[in-house]
């Protein structure tokens, strides 16, 4: 059950939108579970003119400086079959926007920064940009696509006036799926059918929603897989003011796991934003944005530095907090996360 979420400040609306792009980049941002999405939800002609063998994550480092708005969505080099060039593949993902009107500057200073970069190595042959949008809004969007164009003044006859590059791109929308028509390898279908449950999707879709990971073979790689999955569901819920039924998720799990399913969510749901989610208590909120701030970079970077632990627990500033959470996503090593927290490196938990 959904219950109305209390109104909350920018800082922490941009908190609670990281959580799902960080699940976007963590599960796609996976060579095989991208390759797997392109297949089969990527245009045609486009996955023909590729060698999906040779895809490789591109560097997002030369769009935007430090403290300016840095590419967030997922950026994958293709390399063309035929050895003439390359398709620099975007994912751009958009929650549950209201319309596409935003898209088509984000494309045009997308292809400008990869171009730019790609001009100042010297290259001769500069990347084909393809782009789609996987896209989380309530309803799917209807009619034409917007471009450029609707943004620049139109001249008596209706038309925009100036030249125009118009760049094209596709549409995924999420909330259109149905689960048992939902293509692809398990735990692409995994991805697709948790970000629908984290953005809104009915309560009774849960169970349906994990049956994929039946068709995982490894029972090490569908325990771990199923815990980052239930983690990420479980802050994007706290975030909104819900909470993951245990009962529930224990149904949905003893098929899949028999007798082990209790002992594996044991704790597991165990959310740590009580005090946080409390009204006017500030060591509260600063407690559980520090809880979610140790999730990502558990996420991101798979360990986190005791002095990095004891630094963030220790900080009481909500609003430092906010930001420290923005670095956590713009931040490519945990070298570089320690330099905006202001740390020197510090022995690792594992």
């Amino acid at each position: 059950m959904k219950s109305k979420s209390p109104k909350r400040s920018t800082s922490e609306q941009k908190l609670v939108g990281n959580v799902y792009d960080i699940f976007v980049k963590w599960i796609f941002g996976q060579i095989v579970v991208f390759v797997d999405f392109l297949l089969f939800y990527a245009n045609p002609k486009f996955i023909d003119a590729i060698d999906l063998t040779k895809i490789q994550p591109a560097p997002t480092h030369y769009i935007g400086k430090v403290g300016d708005e840095r590419i967030v969505d997922l950026v994958f080099q293709c390399p063309l079959k035929n050895g003439n060039g390359n398709v620099m593949a975007v994912i751009i993902f958009e929650h549950q926007s209201g319309s596409l009107k935003k898209i088509p500057p984000k494309l045009h200073k997308y292809v400008s920064a990869i171009w730019d970069a790609e001009i100042k190595e010297g290259k001769k042959v500069l990347s084909a940009p393809y782009f789609i949008v996987l896209r989380t809004a309530k309803k799917p969007h209807r009619g034409a696509y917007p471009t450029i164009a609707d943004w620049l003044p139109k001249g008596p006859d209706g038309k925009p006036l100036g030249k125009l590059v118009v760049i094209e791109y596709d549409v995924v929308d999420l909330p259109t799926w149905d689960f048992r028509k939902l293509v692809g390898g398990p735990v692409l279908r995994l991805a697709l059918g948790m970000l629908h449950k984290m953005t809104g999707g009915r309560e009774d879709e849960f169970p349906e929603a994990l049956l994929p990971l039946r068709e995982i073979a490894d029972e090490e790689q569908r325990v771990e897989l199923t815990k980052e999955l239930l983690q990420f569901v479980d802050k994007a819920f706290t975030a909104h003011n819900r909470r993951l039924d245990e009962a529930k998720v224990s149904e949905a799990l003893n098929p899949i796991f028999q007798d082990k399913g209790k002992t594996m969510i044991k704790g597991l749901l165990e959310t740590k934003f009580d005090e946080w989610k409390a009204e006017g208590k500030a060591e509260g909120k600063a407690e559980g944005k520090a809880e979610m701030i140790l999730a990502f970079l558990q996420t991101k970077f798979r360990r986190v530095p005791i002095g990095i632990e004891k630094a963030i627990r220790q900080m009481t500033d909500p609003i430092a907090l906010d930001s420290l959470a923005v670095h956590v996503l713009r931040s490519d090593s945990l070298g570089e996360f320690e330099k905006a927290l202001g740390k020197r490196p510090h022995r690792s938990t594992g």
